[in-house]
């Protein structure tokens, strides 16, 4: 797995968690420049899929008994997360539908840093 993709991920999910945080704090929608980072946000998200998948494919092991299928089910899980957070904040348009797109980008950098967790940390 690569490391500096990983901390990438999680850095452009923590700006897009508090950039989504601003707009709900002050009650505004998502603009098309907030959407343009969370799909950059979800093109670094299928690119650690294509990374992890090909990793494993060749025969590389994250640590510990079964964490393969885990930690494949993570890369899959991110790549459904953001999306289904953006497609309920624009179906509702309220300040706490914003803040559903923020607890998404949170659980994108947590579920990036268990899988970088279970790659065997960074430097892995």
């Amino acid at each position: 797995m690569l490391t500096v993709l990983s901390v990438v991920l999680i850095a452009g999910s923590l700006v897009g968690a508090g950039w989504t945080a601003l707009f709900a704090a002050r009650d505004r929608r998502m603009d098309n420049r907030l959407l343009v980072e969370l799909i950059v946000v979800e093109v670094l998200i299928l690119l650690q899929l294509i990374v992890a998948v090909v990793a494993v494919a060749r025969g590389q092991r994250p640590d510990g008994p079964d964490s393969a299928a885990t930690f494949l089910a993570y890369a899959v899980g991110e790549v459904v997360l953001l999306p289904a957070g953006v497609f309920w904040s624009q179906a509702e348009r309220s300040r706490s539908s914003t803040l559903v797109v923020t607890v998404a980008c949170l659980g994108v950098a947590v579920m990036t840093g268990r899988m970088v967790q279970m790659w065997g940390g960074f430097g892995g």
